[in-house]
């Protein structure tokens, strides 16, 4: 007898509901390869292309209960599109500010202390955006990087004004956690 090979479905109920590895494992299988490839053919990196789609799989293994997914192919390719955006949006960030500060350049080892300085706190947002679940992600990003109002981004992403709020609340908790080390360090840079 021929066994038919579980639907996304079924195997992501599994995972939901009995932390089957098994089922994950399924899955991992048979969407790894796929979105590896499509993250490599968007950033041209096969170091940051396997990271993408290994974070992935780890978010997705972390926050299985979290998240309401009814297409999983649909959630992966999604999810990863929002990743490669999100890299594609910090590196324009990192490149405008390298470009400002080699155009405003007064002392070398200052500027080069404070670029380190930068890419470190970016590194500590992003460590910290990696770990909120992926509506509370978005909101964040349109709230302090677009500059959205709490309306458009209910409009936007079809939620109330009360739930862009919480997820604003949430997401700044996070963040905060992430970057005390740097506020610090950077404050005491500032003094010195």
């Amino acid at each position: 007898m021929i066994e038919t090979p579980l639907q996304d479905s079924e195997l992501w109920e599994l995972v939901v509901s009995r932390d089957d590895q098994g089922a994950f494992r399924q899955i991992y299988q048979r969407y790894w390869k796929e979105l590896f490839l499509t993250a490599y053919r968007k950033v041209q990196s096969k170091e940051l292309a396997e990271e993408m789609t290994q974070n992935l799989f780890l978010r997705l293994w972390e926050k299985r209960r979290e998240y309401q997914v009814q297409n999983l192919s649909a959630y992966l390719f999604g999810a990863l599109k929002f990743s490669i955006i999100e890299n594609y949006k910090s590196q324009v960030v990192r490149d405008k500010y390298l470009s400002y500060l080699h155009e405003n350049k007064d002392d070398g080892v200052l500027n080069t202390e404070h670029a380190v300085l930068f890419g470190d706190l970016l590194d500590a947002v992003e460590k910290g955006m990696d770990t909120l679940p992926v509506k509370t992600r978005q909101v964040f990003r349109m709230s302090k990087m677009e500059h959205c109002s709490v309306k458009e981004i209910a409009q936007h992403l079809e939620l109330s004004e009360k739930a862009v709020e919480y997820h604003i609340t949430q997401s700044l908790k996070v963040i905060r956690g992430y970057l005390k080390n740097y506020l610090v360090i950077a404050l005491l840079w500032m003094l010195a």
